[in-house]
């Protein structure tokens, strides 16, 4: 039978009541059940005698004896234990030797803990075994008991009990910091000696774990203990210095994000953590290069016209209102201008989907290759529908653009036999000139660019149409 059970603060442990043998992957509990068995009286229990042939003297430093004495007065127990050997190992684990001391002096909870166990061995005959966490302050995080009653001895009961560290508290710890899928840099701050250069100061790494050194292709073994800036090439590219030192002062976390550039090229992006220790700082960094290369895909997506790769309806929208703000702000040149493909729906209707699809994207490469400038943004605006914008750009450079974008097309003679208008592919424009006097929001603009794109339309298409602001 198993059983997890919960002491009366939270601290958790597990009891196996049989078969313990058969259960638990240690064989000194194994050796130790099996002596006890072999050596049981008619009334069910072992003298102390049974392990004397050798098991004592091997395992006597993982032992403890106890015999149960009547409670002190005071303590609101039926019984105590009073301790007559405590094993050298386990003394050496607890910092203490507890020989001719009582259970009780333990404190409320492990004493009670302890003490059920070792009842409930006596009064049921049987061997108990446990695993329980250990207290805070001690090194060991979690200890293996295995208790066995024994034959009486001068009227008095007593108990064999084998005590083992399962988990070292430093080890626990060490385990959890290399299981960390970020990495981990423990960093102590040295001030260089006397008669020291700068250089000789600085950061010196406490602890790396393995993260941390396939992150900056390190070999773990030659970092710790030496100054971080010679161990780790990277070190002065993060910048972080200051914010430790920060960090240092304050006792506050700090967080800062970096770009790195990374062995095969591409930039990587770390999220840095500083954290507050004792005399330095701990540094957690995630690198976050996949996850900030899936929000650029995101806002790609989200901003890209699928069809064409051109920027989007959304997109555009969104930086027309930024650069009539910007145009009012700063008094610089702003410029619109709409075009449309003339007569596609007659193109799609002679020529089919497919071919309109691909229509569309040829227009769409020659209106790159002639908008080329950085800040200049073309856009799909919807269906055959275009958008560029020119920033710093005059109505007269501008329309000079629009006109070199009507002669390739000509040049091109994309098909379009029910064209009305030629027997290639043509289109018209309408530019606008942004106007502090009329243009109050995106919208004046807007509206007065697609005004001179009907104009166009209007006139005959294949042309370019203007609306300037005055002079």
């Amino acid at each position: 039978m198993v059983e997890g059970v919960q002491a009366g603060s939270g601290s958790w442990h597990q009891v196996i009541r049989e078969g313990i043998e058969a259960r638990v992957d240690n064989p000194e509990i194994v050796a130790l059940c099996r002596r006890w068995t072999q050596g049981r009286d008619p009334q069910g229990r072992a003298p102390l005698s049974a392990f004397a042939d050798g098991l004592w003297h091997r395992l006597h430093g993982r032992l403890m004896l106890l015999r149960r004495e009547p409670p002190l007065p005071g303590d609101p127990l039926p019984d105590d234990f009073v301790y007559g050997h405590y094993g050298s190992e386990i003394c050496r684990h607890t910092g203490v030797d507890r020989t001719g001391g009582r259970l009780s002096e333990l404190g409320p909870e492990r004493a009670a803990l302890f003490r059920d166990l070792q009842l409930e061995a006596l009064a049921s005959n049987q061997p108990v075994y446990a695993v329980h966490v250990a207290e805070r302050s001690q090194p060991v995080f979690t200890w293996e008991r295995l208790v066995l009653p024994l034959a009486p001895t001068d009227g008095g009961d007593w108990v064999l009990v084998y005590g083992r560290p399962l988990q070292m508290r430093h080890e626990l710890y060490a385990d959890v910091v290399d299981a960390s899928g970020d990495a981990l840099l423990a960093l102590r701050r040295v001030e260089p000696g006397d008669g020291a250069s700068e250089d000789d100061g600085g950061w010196l790494v406490l602890m790396a774990n393995p993260r941390l050194a396939e992150l900056f292709e390190v070999e773990r073994e030659q970092v710790t203990g030496r100054l971080v800036h010679r161990v780790l090439p990277d070190w002065r590219l993060l910048h972080a210095e200051a914010e430790c030192r920060q960090v240092m002062v304050t006792g506050q976390v700090g967080r800062i994000t970096r770009v790195l550039p990374a062995a095969d090229g591409r930039l990587r992006y770390l999220q840095v953590q500083i954290a507050p220790m004792s005399a330095g700082v701990l540094l957690s960094l995630s690198d976050e290069t996949d996850l900030h290369e899936d929000r650029n895909r995101l806002r790609h997506l989200a901003t890209t016209d699928a069809l064409t790769t051109l920027a989007n309806r959304r997109m555009f929208d969104d930086r027309l209102r930024e650069a009539v703000a910007q145009a009012r702000l700063l008094g610089e040149p702003l410029v619109l201008v709409m075009g449309d493909i003339d007569a596609f729906k007659a193109y799609n209707d002679h020529y089919g989907h497919a071919a309109g699809d691909d229509c569309l994207r040829q227009f769409a490469l020659l209106l790159k290759s002639v908008f080329t400038r950085q800040d200049d943004l073309v856009a799909r605006y919807g269906g055959e529908e275009f958008a560029v914008l020119l920033h710093g750009t005059g109505l007269e450079g501008a329309t000079a653009l629009v006109e070199r974008m009507i002669e390739l097309l000509h040049q091109r003679r994309l098909p379009h036999a029910a064209s009305p208008v030629a027997a290639h592919v043509t289109a018209s424009f309408g530019v606008a000139a942004f106007d502090p006097a009329r243009d109050h929001d995106e919208l004046g603009l807007l509206r007065r660019a697609d005004s001179a794109l009907y104009q166009a339309k209007q006139t005959g298409r294949d042309r370019v149409c203007t609306v300037s602001a005055p002079t």
